[in-house]
């Protein structure tokens, strides 16, 4: 069974606060406090990247506006 993140590692992993993890995934912060307990694949999946993104010295993308940021 494969493991599943949680919202409240994932934030920690990305900065620790939810502005730090919106700007990492490249979120608003108020997408991020929608997020589930558990993150769904899609989600754990953009997390992942983002800690890539970190890791490997690449930008991250540029914040997303309201209107998209559930996408």
């Amino acid at each position: 069974k494969m493991r599943h993140m949680d919202k409240d590692h994932a934030i920690k992993l990305l900065g620790g606060t939810v502005t730090s993890a919106a700007a990492a995934v490249g979120v608003t912060p108020s997408a991020v406090t929608q997020w589930p307990p558990e993150l769904p694949p899609r989600l754990a999946d953009r997390v992942q990247a983002a800690l890539y993104r970190i890791a490997n010295g690449i930008p991250h993308p540029a914040p997303a506006t309201e209107a998209s940021a559930g996408a």
